[in-house]
């Protein structure tokens, strides 16, 4: 037995985790500190606004570089994965520059559209913060690939920094409704940047030697026509939840559900996504080896099975209490929400790590079908709140449809996993 912990403490996968999760602790712990200041600084109606900015964000950076980024981790030749990290790069840039001139062009209409003129100057902004995010997340997977996790924990716990420690200097200002997106704005430029200064060489080779782009987008063209739309489909509609519920509700109710989604999440977005880097990299590796990736599943569902059961139980039991002594009283609503919410994200901090198996195994079309299904639902689920006149009720709708459809992906996972391993020899 002590041999056996000590090869595991030993495996070079573990030290990979600790490296992503020491980095993902201290931005945890950035944010869960500054959180109860921030939220006495700002009110549900600036995140509200901030939660928007935020959601067009996402959109975009899914977009961003057509999904080739998804595939740096998957050839065997650094060579090609170098040509999809500039195709990658190359298609962001491109992106931007549309973006900017749509602005240009509609920036009022975009504002009208989103029923906030608050949103018009911001919009400008878009632009300049897409780049930033699309460059530093392709970037991101590259490192993965080499193995540089002190990099991307470096990139991660300087914006984290930046954006808390300005968001807490504005807020003290009385900059309130323009605090929380300035520091946004700023942190992901000066990431961009800082990470530009960490590694110029590879930003160099990037820019140069722009042969055979045509050829590797060509052969792994499945990206952009099987995952970009089914991921297009998923950011649209988990986001849309952000912009229905402003448009059925209240901006307060709109910040009251994106600043529950933040706490609740941050065990996921950093915590699992450290796990998940690794896994994505670890399962690609094993798979284009021919060996067994079930194993290496079973055990991140079982880890992260046990790591989130009590939190999830205790603020199941007592959400809004812990939001309104730990946040202030005007988050009560964000505690109710909580309460419900932390069901799916307990399931999503499951199971978000091993979910890019499915990219792996290349099951792009079941992923389309799923983005179909989950964009079909999740804007319903909001819509029966909005009949019945209480918002709580299309947040419980919205929490067990998605929670059953993360049940049901994960079998198929586990289904298209094992079918994968039983063609493997015995060794």
């Amino acid at each position: 037995m002590n041999l056996f912990l000590k090869n595991i403490l030993q495996s070079q996968s573990v030290k990979n985790v600790s490296v992503l999760a020491t980095g993902a602790f201290i931005v945890q712990t950035i944010s869960v500190i500054l959180s109860p200041v921030l939220s006495r600084l700002y009110t549900p109606e600036d995140y509200g606004l901030l939660a928007i900015f935020t959601s067009i964000i996402s959109i975009l950076t899914v977009m961003g570089s057509f999904r080739y980024e998804l595939a740096i981790l998957i050839p065997k030749k650094n060579s090609e994965a170098s040509l999809l990290l500039k195709l990658s790069v190359f298609i962001v840039i491109l992106i931007s520059l549309i973006v900017l001139v749509v602005t240009i062009l509609f920036n009022q209409n975009i504002s009208h559209l989103f029923g906030n003129d608050n949103l018009s100057f911001w919009l400008w902004f878009i632009a300049p913060v897409f780049l930033s995010a699309g460059i530093v997340q392709a970037f991101t997977y590259w490192l993965n690939r080499i193995k540089n996790y002190k990099l991307i924990s470096a990139v991660r716990i300087f914006q984290s920094v930046t954006n808390s420690s300005l968001s807490l200097i504005l807020g003290f200002l009385k900059y309130h409704t323009s605090g929380l997106l300035a520091a946004l704005i700023f942190s992901n430029i000066a990431s961009l940047v800082f990470l530009i200064r960490k590694s110029r060489s590879s930003l160099k080779n990037c820019v140069s030697n722009l042969g055979g782009l045509k050829i590797i987008s060509d052969k792994f063209r499945e990206f952009p026509l099987l995952s970009l739309p089914g991921a297009l489909l998923d950011t649209l509609s988990i986001n849309s939840v952000i912009f229905l519920l402003g448009f059925f509700f209240s901006e307060s109710v709109t910040g009251s559900y994106s600043f529950s989604y933040k706490i609740l999440t941050l065990p996921s977005v950093l915590i699992g996504a450290s796990i998940g880097q690794v896994l994505f990299q670890k399962i690609s590796e094993t798979y284009s080896n021919n060996q067994k990736i079930l194993p290496s599943i079973l055990k991140t569902w079982k880890l992260l099975f046990f790591a989130g059961l009590i939190p999830m139980i205790l603020i199941f039991v007592f959400g809004e209490n812990l939001f309104r002594f730990v946040f202030g009283d005007r988050w009560s609503d964000a505690g109710k929400i909580s309460e419900y919410l932390c069901l799916l994200t307990y399931f999503m901090l499951i199971s978000s790590p091993t979910s890019n198996a499915m990219i792996v195994l290349r099951k792009q079309k079941f992923l389309l079908w799923t983005s179909i299904a989950v964009f079909i639902y999740r804007p319903l689920a909001l819509y029966f709140g909005y009949l019945t006149d209480n918002f709580m009720n299309g947040i419980i709708m919205f929490v067990a449809l998605e929670t059953i459809q993360i049940l049901i992906f994960n079998l198929f996972l586990l289904k298209f996993a094992l079918d994968s391993d039983k063609k493997i020899p015995a060794a």
